[in-house]
């Protein structure tokens, strides 16, 4: 359960930086950068409130953020959101502000 470090430690900090910085970045391309983290924040609090108590199984893709360090599915969504959404970035760039 989260709490243990052996678990949830630096290898499940190291994930969810790289997730949500790829949800966070992808998000500034199709909603501008002022409001680019509403998304992973609002996914977080959610993922938070809803996900199941097994961990594992279906919850690792879209629960990623509270899985285990070394969960192997939370892993490939976060890196797969890194990726994906830091390749939307540098194709679309930021979306401009309004001055």
């Amino acid at each position: 359960m989260p709490g243990h470090p052996e678990a949830f430690g630096a290898p499940g900090m190291v994930r969810n930086t790289l997730g949500a910085t790829g949800v966070a970045t992808g998000s500034a391309a199709l909603i501008g950068a002022r409001q680019s983290r509403l998304p992973m924040t609002v996914h977080g609090g959610a993922v938070h409130l809803a996900a199941p108590r097994t961990l594992g199984g279906a919850a690792a893709v879209w629960a990623w953020p509270i899985q285990p360090g070394p969960q192997g599915a939370a892993w490939a969504v976060a890196v797969a959101a890194y990726a994906a959404r830091g390749a939307l970035l540098v194709v679309r760039g930021a979306r401009p502000e309004p001055v």
